[in-house]
């Protein structure tokens, strides 16, 4: 937040209500937080690979024999006809509970369920839309929502969030909802589960998180509260992350990254995100790139272009890395990148340059962009990152 703006604005609390963390907290606390929740019939959504694991087992043996049934057909990037396929398998059973076990793609079909149950299948009617010069219009979006307690097995964050990531697979678009209501009810946040993520996923998610921290000091609507949040958060991902993935079974490591994205996704409420969130979102959408991935590649191109707006913002990200400057964090980014191994380009992950065009034109119209702290009016200005990135 600039030191000469007035501190005017608003601050906005997820709707959840509290996050249990620890090795074991899955099997202790579960239980407990579904019986405060008074549900009785829980319905489980996870995706083939996190079943195969046993994670699915572990859990359902946890919340015991009042489970309602069990969704493992999460695919990445959350396509429409899951979520409705999803939200007809839970409506049969009369499920007065969701539980979502994996990363981001399951956390959002668990808000797309809610969301669906509770507002209608018409999930174009539902969305938020932006027009550059117009601002952003988010449909109010009223109903009561089924409850949700999520556990997390990656870095994404969606748990900690009201916003809801659906793709369209015919426009080749992803599309953005919000509504409060739709934050999980309670976060387990368990690094003895997280053992099973292969550590590329659970560095790119880590650097997503990193992103969205970096972009949460950068919004213009930062405040002292969403500044102190995210410099420390920054700090415990800078310090935890490459460990974490380098040793699985460094539960203390993976727990502080945990912990770090418990303390800056929910800042998102108030700040928002910006240009790395909206690029990401497209990338998978149209061509399926993973978010976490997205965001590696794309993140130092976007530093560069929103520097002269944020210049200050950076200076404190990179402060909280122990550097200096705007262009010693955007090495820092590069460098951490190549140390855990992941893609630098979009070219890649299979990206054609002649997919770009399409990407920058949704980019322009996807609702992240209203709070990135250098106005995004034209799509040869995305198409110019973008081209950087490839």
């Amino acid at each position: 937040m600039a030191a000469e703006t007035e501190l005017a604005g608003r601050l906005l609390h997820p709707a959840g209500e509290g996050v249990v963390f620890g090795p074991g907290a899955m099997r202790r606390q579960l239980p407990g937080l579904l019986a405060r929740l008074e549900a009785t019939r829980p319905f489980l959504v996870t995706t083939p690979s996190v079943a195969r694991a046993g994670l699915a087992d572990e859990v359902a043996k946890a919340v015991g024999p009042g489970l309602a049934g069990t969704f493992e057909g999460s695919k990445e990037h959350t396509p429409a006809p899951v979520v409705l396929d999803a939200a007809a398998a839970a409506g049969a059973v009369d499920a007065d509970c969701l539980v979502s076990l994996g990363g981001s793609s399951v956390v959002d079909l668990a808000k797309g369920v809610a969301l669906v149950l509770a507002e209608g299948k018409d999930l174009d009617q539902h969305r938020a839309h932006f027009r550059p010069g117009e601002g952003s219009h988010r449909p109010p979006l009223r109903a009561p929502k089924l409850p949700h307690v999520a556990v997390p097995t990656t870095l994404s964050g969606a748990e900690f969030t009201g916003g809801v990531g659906i793709t369209d697979p015919v426009a080749g678009e992803k599309r953005i909802y919000a509504d409060l209501k739709l934050t999980p009810r309670w976060v387990v946040l368990d690094p003895e589960l997280a053992r099973a993520t292969p550590p590329a996923l659970w560095a790119a998610t880590g650097m997503k998180a990193l992103a969205d921290t970096i972009e949460v000091l950068c919004s213009p609507r930062a405040t002292p509260l969403t500044d102190a949040v995210a410099v420390g958060a920054l700090t415990l991902l800078v310090e935890h992350l490459s460990p974490s993935t380098a040793d699985d079974t460094d539960l203390a490591a993976r727990g502080r990254c945990q912990f770090a994205v418990a303390m800056a996704l929910p800042q998102l409420a108030s700040a928002g995100v910006g240009l790395v969130a909206a690029l990401r979102h497209q990338l998978g959408g149209g061509l399926g790139v993973a978010h976490g991935v997205a965001s590696t590649i794309v993140l130092p191109h976007v530093l560069r272009w929103n520097a002269p707006a944020c210049g200050e913002a950076l200076g404190r990200a990179a402060s909280a890395m122990g550097l200096h400057g705007p262009a010693s964090l955007i090495g820092r980014v590069e460098a951490l990148t190549a140390e855990l191994g992941l893609p630098r380009a979009l070219s890649e992950v299979g990206v054609h340059r002649g997919d770009l065009p399409a990407v920058a034109d949704h980019v322009l119209h996807d609702p992240s962009i209203a709070t990135n702290p250098r106005p995004v009016e034209s799509t040869d200005a995305v198409l110019g990152i973008l081209d950087a990135a490839w």
